[in-house]
């Protein structure tokens, strides 16, 4: 476990040095332009099993990792929660860190994606409202 939780660190260092920024980073901290961002799941006895170790939102685009050391295997429900995540039009993968190079990659495209759906565009300015409903600004 160690082993992973060092290629955890790796992982979000990585993230933030693109601007993608975990749920803990202070906004106010930040003066850079914000690229996306990210959580850590805790595993428990409150959490589903076999959600992915970190969700992230990186320019628009959901992103699921599966964090695993080298010789980590992933569950069964595991790779099915990844298999789902892809079928549905987001992007989920069980990162070892062998796969790292090509997952920066990953991270590369999606930053430079500049790809709007169109049909989303309107709903840019929609906020949910603290009371019953929704507001827009």
């Amino acid at each position: 476990m160690a082993g992973e939780k060092r290629f955890e660190k790796q992982v979000e260092r990585y993230l933030e040095s693109k601007h993608i920024y975990h749920n803990t980073t202070r906004k106010q901290d930040k003066v850079l332009p914000e690229r996306g961002w990210f959580f850590k799941v805790w595993g428990g006895g409150y959490q589903s099993a076999g959600v992915p170790d970190i969700i992230a939102n990186v320019n628009g685009y959901f992103l699921a990792i599966e964090l695993k050391d080298v010789n980590g295997k992933p569950s069964a429900l595991q790779k099915r929660n990844v298999e789902l995540i892809n079928q549905t039009n987001g992007v989920a993968v069980i990162l070892y860190p062998q796969g790292f190079e090509q997952f920066k990659e990953i991270i590369e495209v999606m930053l430079a994606c500049n790809l709007a759906i169109p049909g989303y565009l309107p709903m840019r300015g929609i906020r949910l409202s603290t009371s019953s409903g929704i507001l827009r600004d």
